[in-house]
């Protein structure tokens, strides 16, 4: 019973990373817009019926694949264990804000991609925010803000300045951009009140 669970899941993980990398090949080559399922499942060497056992359409496999790729940029700059620190927030704010600009400087405005986009980093963000946001409270049961909502706004910060220096002309460096987020999360509009 075991050996069987075991190749049914060794076969699940083939099927999706071959349809993966169908996706990523076909988006090369033709654009989301133009690539379908049957293109995918061509390149993959797999029946549609596969394509549906793991996603429901062509933009959840988008979603995926924009999850997955911002855990490999994450990953490479801190350990999927990693903790809160400030440190580790530095670098989180700078990964977030080299990713968006990669991803607006290569991408032309498509009204179904960006919102996806968006989305799906702002998830993610929000996520692992939550998760170091729970350590803390841990320690500190005196938090008047709910962490759910810390973790929300957070990741709306972040990707919200992530979202405009991408777009904007000012020649602003990253580090810059960085410290400037950063003095925004620490001190908030405290200052201004």
């Amino acid at each position: 019973m075991e050996t069987e669970r075991n190749e049914t899941d060794r076969r699940r993980k083939r099927s999706q990373l071959l349809l993966k990398q169908a996706f990523e090949e076909l988006m090369r080559e033709k654009g989301f817009t133009a690539m379908t399922i049957q293109n995918i499942t061509d390149r993959a060497d797999v029946h549609r019926g596969t394509f549906y056992a793991h996603f429901p359409d062509k933009f959840a496999l988008l979603e995926h694949s924009i999850r997955d790729k911002f855990h490999t940029v994450l990953g490479r700059e801190m350990p999927p264990d990693t903790d809160w620190d400030p440190d580790h927030l530095r670098v989180l704010v700078r990964t977030v804000l080299e990713h968006v600009r990669l991803l607006y400087g290569r991408c032309s405005p498509v009204d179904t991609f960006n919102p996806l986009f968006e989305r799906s980093i702002r998830d993610e963000l929000a996520a692992l925010l939550k998760h170091w946001f729970e350590q803390l409270r841990a320690d500190q049961a005196d938090w008047a803000v709910h962490v759910d909502t810390m973790a929300l706004m957070t990741s709306w910060a972040i990707f919200g300045a992530a979202v405009q220096w991408s777009k904007s002309n000012e020649n602003i460096s990253v580090d810059e951009m960085t410290d400037r987020v950063l003095a925004v999360l620490a001190e908030g509009a405290g200052r201004i009140a």
